[in-house]
């Protein structure tokens, strides 16, 4: 089972990386507190396959209980039961600017007396350790959510071709786009080529269609 710890700052990108997992298959949770992490990992490993990848996301959120983070890594690495942690990282100006711009209250604020800076800096000494040991660190600084998206794929997709879905839906013009496509063809069948002239003032008809 491939079981993936994500973790990081608040406001670094753990909600868009964690939609990111989903889409390549990922069963995820999000805010689990860390005591239940190898409770939670034991169920999904006796799911007889129906969970084989498994993300969870736990941070500080969790207050006192974000404390029992190591004591589960332990539990996991004595059941010999293996696992990978996704560090999520910004830059301190950017974190800041993205909770004023949301207007979202940071998890240590209280602590800090309301002093959101003061709170980014705290939760950054705090999650030290846990970044130093942790597989993979991504910086959200100066990643667009597409960018994102691309490197969760390219850390943990085995294949690319599963991160694309193509669907064909066939419609009738007279009835009007429908509304899901993001490309749209435009395909003409005449049977001479008296039939293709009468077509021809359609716009959306730029080329000659073989006749038959």
């Amino acid at each position: 089972m491939e079981f993936v710890i994500l973790t990081g700052l608040s406001g670094a990108g753990k909600t868009r990386a964690m939609h990111a997992m989903e889409d390549i298959g990922f069963y995820c949770v999000d805010n689990l507190p860390p005591a239940l992490i190898p409770v939670f990992y034991d169920l999904c490993d006796k799911s007889e396959g129906i969970q084989r990848r498994v993300a969870v996301v736990t941070d500080t959120r969790g207050g006192e209980l974000f404390k029992s983070f190591f004591s589960a890594l332990e539990t996991l690495k004595a059941q010999n039961k293996p696992y990978k942690i996704l560090f999520m990282d910004a830059s301190e100006p950017v974190l800041v600017n993205r909770f004023q711009e949301t207007r979202r209250k940071h998890p240590l604020s209280e602590a800090m007396q309301g002093s959101l800076e003061q709170a980014v800096r705290l939760e950054r000494e705090m999650l030290r350790p846990v970044k130093e040991v942790s597989d993979y660190v991504i910086d959200t600084s100066n990643i667009p959510a597409a960018g994102l998206k691309a490197r969760i794929s390219d850390l943990f997709l085995q294949n690319d071709n599963d991160a694309i879905t193509v669907h064909c839906i066939s419609f009738g013009f007279k009835y009007g786009l429908p509304l899901e496509p993001t490309l749209c063809l435009t395909c003409a069948a005449c049977r001479t080529r008296s039939t293709w002239r009468s077509c021809v003032n359609i716009p959306a008809l730029k080329r000659p269609c073989a006749t038959t």
